[in-house]
């Protein structure tokens, strides 16, 4: 069937911005205000860091699911309906996270938070379908800018809740916005559904288990061992279900992913260069970093607080000051050449890093550039490129995938640092070579997503530059 694209929508521009800002930080606030949280949240639940980064795995990862689902249903039932029902979803595992007597709950209350992976990608594809081209770059910015953290302001708020309260009291301060974010989306975000195609469910169900496998294997891989039995069957059966998805989307009239866009360096490269970032800078900035300065015996042994004032808040704060300005020059300079001025400094500042993992306030400074290099310059351009490149047919497709690997890589690249910062050390203690081993894998990783950049097409477009 041949999809049907929607008018531009008549809406409050203001006020949907606004919904989506809640509806975007009561999903980021979930990754960022826990981790001033972690050694809190493994000594309130009777159990070690290295699990409690499971919990984020899990979390990350079925937001990356949600990520392959949510924006190409969007297209078919409407922004509105599946921002609602995933943020309704994440509220509910809120407050399971609440109320979770052990570690095991923890995990089903992550889970369900995931829900709302996709929420930047239906906020972009939302300002999309409302705003003319020339404002889109700055509602870019601005939306973007909260998805990098709330101005710093939700990573000391998690220090300070860590430190009075208790890991609790985070989750409760959560649920109370994803409350609020769901009443504003149902009051001021237009519907805009399409009609004449159906949802590839069948589709949708092999991918998610084929990218489970992935996820085990990369996760378990250095903890266990690569090629150990259970992360070995859980690597081939991902590539046999990667086979099977494509044997599925062969026969399907509306698939989930269209092959021939595979095909495109637009897609292609955007996805893996999406991925690599994410699985270098922010596992870094959200785990590796928060966990050094908490470490009593190979890092800083900062309390929640400090280190949300020393690590997490002036990298978010620069993003939330800058990310507007990206937004509004990525179309004049051309997005990909923001994206690599973004690249060439996440390389730069987390290689610097490897050499100051025993100095507190050259960790601070070089944390604090990220700001400008990850959360305004990159994150900025490969959320808007997920649109431009996105096929006209399917717009929900491209920014749907780019989010799993925004959510995937991250998942992915906490499982594996923190496995890498751990490794080799007696009950879960950490070392201190293990905090520059996981560093160095970071910084290979981010030299491997500026060489994908280099893969992504030009487009020419009359307003936007690309």
């Amino acid at each position: 069937m041949t999809a049907t694209a929607p008018p531009r929508v008549a809406a409050r521009p203001p006020l949907v911005l606004t919904a989506l800002l809640v509806a975007v930080a009561s999903f980021q606030m979930n990754a960022t205000m826990l981790s001033p949280a972690i050694d809190n949240m493994a000594t309130s639940l009777n159990t070690d860091v290295g699990t409690i980064g499971l919990t984020a795995t899990v979390f990350l990862f079925v937001a990356g699911l949600a990520g392959v689902v949510l924006p190409r249903y969007s297209d078919i039932i409407g922004r509105r309906r599946a921002l609602f029902g995933s943020i309704a979803v994440m509220a509910a595992g809120s407050l399971i996270a609440t109320i979770a007597p052990n570690v095991e709950v923890l995990m089903v209350g992550r889970a369900m938070q995931g829900a709302c992976g996709a929420t930047i990608s239906l906020g972009i594809l939302t300002l999309r379908d409302i705003l003319p081209t020339k404002q889109f770059g700055r509602y870019l910015g601005i939306l973007t800018a909260v998805n990098s953290g709330v101005a710093g302001v939700d990573t000391l708020l998690g220090g300070v809740i860590t430190d009075t309260i208790g890991f609790r009291g985070i989750f409760g301060f959560t649920f109370v916005l994803e409350v609020i974010a769901v009443v504003m989306i149902g009051a001021w975000v237009p519907d805009s559904a399409r009609t004449g195609t159906r949802m590839d469910w069948k589709g949708a169900a092999v991918i998610c288990l084929a990218l489970l496998g992935l996820n085990a294997w990369l996760s378990l891989g250095p903890t266990v061992g690569w090629f150990a039995p259970w992360p070995l069957a859980c690597l081939a059966a991902g590539v046999v279900l990667l086979v099977v998805f494509w044997l599925v989307e062969r026969g399907q009239a509306d698939p989930l992913l269209p092959l021939p866009a595979l095909r495109s360096r637009g897609v292609w490269g955007l996805l893996v260069t999406t991925f690599c970032t994410m699985a270098s800078i922010f596992a870094v900035l959200t785990f590796v970093y928060p966990t050094l300065a908490q470490n009593a015996t190979a890092g800083f042994g900062y309390d929640g607080t400090t280190t949300a004032l020393m690590f997490l808040m002036p990298y978010a704060l620069a993003g939330w000051i800058l990310a507007p300005l990206a937004g509004t020059l990525a179309p004049k300079i051309g997005y990909r050449k923001m994206l690599r001025i973004g690249l060439v400094g996440n390389l730069a500042l987390i290689a610097a890093t490897v050499f100051a993992v025993k100095s507190p306030w050259l960790l601070f400074a070089l944390v604090a550039l990220m700001g400008v290099s990850y959360a305004a310059c990159a994150a900025t351009a490969l959320n808007g490129m997920g649109v431009i490149y996105a096929p006209e047919e399917s717009p929900g497709i491209l920014p749907g995938l780019n989010a799993t690997m925004f959510n995937l890589g991250a998942s992915v690249g906490i499982g594996v640092l923190s496995g890498l910062a751990a490794q080799g050390t007696p009950e879960g203690a950490t070392d201190p070579a293990g905090f520059t081993t996981a560093l160095v894998v970071a910084t290979a990783i981010s030299a491997a997503a500026l060489v994908a950049s280099f893969v992504l097409p030009g487009k020419k477009d009359a307003v936007e530059k690309v």
